[in-house]
């Protein structure tokens, strides 16, 4: 196996006895003759760690596995008919010409995805002007569907099928060198999916919009900057499908279920997961994409993206919860809110309550780790981090699924004094501390550009102050959180809004 590198929350205790992250995120107990080869890779800056013999190259495996590695890669040009790029495009064709440009020199099949008569004969053009495979489909049948319409097309080429296919919005633009950087993970036949960054486009020379500048920082299909297998559960439980390049033969038929319209991609991913294949997210390589215009369109299609909840939980049960506690972590919750609005006996009843969930919560945790042969501390730092990521899914609930709690508890936070006010005070801090360390990231680069703005280097044009940051942040948050909520009302499917229980020992 080729070197490999850390994956950001990975690390070792007891000199590499116990490992923990990955994703999904949990812990694994190595040999001993893994040890030491483990230690050098979760070692916070060590940086690419190349195996030297039989052992060491077996722990990289188990590490890469597990998410707590991945491997580092030398940059290589495509081969010969290595890749074909499909785009669905329904609508204007001028995103498109911006597109083809840089995908020239490949194999590109477009499908118009049944545009109006304009602007299919506009897209006609386009495509006449690159040379590229046009498909014109006589209904419109969405975006997954005209993916698979492109699919079919292409495996019919007299050239015969490339062995990875490219799938691009045509809202999108690749960087020069981000097949460079991507294809050389397929060379792991495991490899089923490797996903670029997508991020805003700030367009024209100024500073950009206020929506631009987000997007650049912090978009709907910004996944962020550190590197991750993907999996359900995982810090990244999926990849978009607006740039993503797929191993041919791993596709399932068809590979994109027509009766979705949006989160096509989320089935996709779990289901390529559920079958054995690794998808992998790899943010060095990155492709741009058109910000859409105006605040209410924004808003729009976050909203759009929740709608999609209720059909993948149809598909893929008990995934879409908002989310996922235990009895010990319900009992925290619950004691704190009490001890917040409660005075003297009923604040000791509620801190109460709240120790007792922590002590259930460890004592299980170390409990198990005795009967395992496992170290106690271990026990103990698992309990803490189940709770924190139980805390933490509810805060983020709050500001999405259950927006309107949050809501509601930011008002009476601001009514007259009284024990609701205290709650509710307790509600909003629950809600916003997740949002924390993303707008501290958003203060510090907005400083730097305050500080260094006369600096060529320093890029002014994704700049945001925190507060700005913030509130689209919220904006977001709820609009996806009212699409979930219409869909949920729509259908009479309540899943998508219910938290889930975790059941002893999960």
């Amino acid at each position: 196996m080729t070197a490999i590198a850390r994956t950001q929350g990975s690390y070792t205790r007891r000199h590499g006895e116990l490992v923990f992250g990955g994703s999904p995120w949990g812990l694994a107990r190595l040999s001993a003759p893994a040890r030491p080869f483990a230690r050098k890779v979760l070692r916070r800056g060590a940086g690419a760690v190349e195996p030297a013999d039989d052992v060491e190259r077996a722990t990289a495996r188990l590490l890469v596995d597990r998410g707590l590695a991945l491997p580092v890669h030398h940059p290589r040009r495509p081969r010969p008919g290595e890749v074909e790029v499909i785009v669905p495009v329904h609508g204007s064709a001028v995103p498109l010409a911006r597109l083809l440009p840089a995908v020239h020199g490949h194999r590109v099949t477009v499908v118009d995805d049944a545009s109006a008569v304009a602007d299919a004969r506009g897209i006609a053009r386009v495509c006449a002007a690159h040379g590229v495979r046009l498909v014109v489909l006589p209904e419109n049948v969405g975006p997954g569907g005209a993916r698979n319409a492109g699919l079919a097309a292409s495996n019919d080429s007299s050239e015969g099928p490339a062995d990875v296919v490219v799938f691009l919005d045509a809202d999108t633009v690749p960087t020069e060198d981000w097949l460079d950087v991507l294809l050389p993970h397929f060379d792991d036949p495991t490899v089923a999916v490797v996903a670029p960054r997508v991020r805003g486009t700030v367009t024209g020379a100024g500073p950009g919009t206020v929506l631009e500048r987000f997007e650049s920082r912090r978009g709907g299909l910004d996944l962020g900057p550190q590197a991750r297998r993907v999996a359900p559960g995982g810090q990244i439980g999926y990849v978009p499908t607006a740039a993503l390049l797929v191993r041919r033969a791993a596709l399932p038929d068809p590979p994109f279920e027509p009766g979705l319209r949006v989160g096509e991609d989320v089935d996709l991913i779990w289901r390529l997961v559920a079958s054995g294949h690794t998808v992998r997210y790899v943010p060095s390589a990155a492709v741009h994409h058109e910000v859409r215009a105006g605040l209410a369109q924004w808003s729009h299609r976050h909203a759009a993206y929740g709608t999609s909840a209720v059909p993948l939980e149809d598909r893929h049960p008990g995934r879409l919860a908002p989310a996922t506690c235990g009895w010990p972590g319900l009992a925290v919750l619950a004691g704190v809110l009490v001890a917040a609005g409660g005075r003297d006996v009923v604040r000791g009843m509620g801190l109460a309550v709240a120790a007792g969930g922590v002590a259930v919560q460890f004592g299980a945790n170390v409990r198990r780790f005795h009967r395992r042969g496992l170290p106690l501390s271990g026990g103990a730092e698992v309990a803490l981090l189940g709770l924190r990521s139980e805390i933490t899914a509810v805060g983020n609930a709050l500001r999405r699924e259950w927006w309107p709690l949050g809501v509601a508890a930011l008002g009476v936070s601001v009514a007259p004094a009284s024990r609701a006010r205290q709650v509710a005070r307790t509600v909003v801090v629950l809600a916003l501390v997740p949002t924390v360390p993303d707008t501290l990231q958003a203060a510090r680069h907005w400083v730097q550009h305050r500080v260094s703005r006369d600096n060529p280097a320093c890029d002014a044009r994704a700049a945001l102050d925190p507060v700005r940051h913030l509130a689209l942040r919220l904006v977001a948050d709820a609009a996806y959180g009212t699409g979930v909520l219409r869909a949920a009302v729509r259908s009479r499917r309540w899943a998508v809004l219910r938290p889930r229980l975790r059941r002893r020992g999960a």
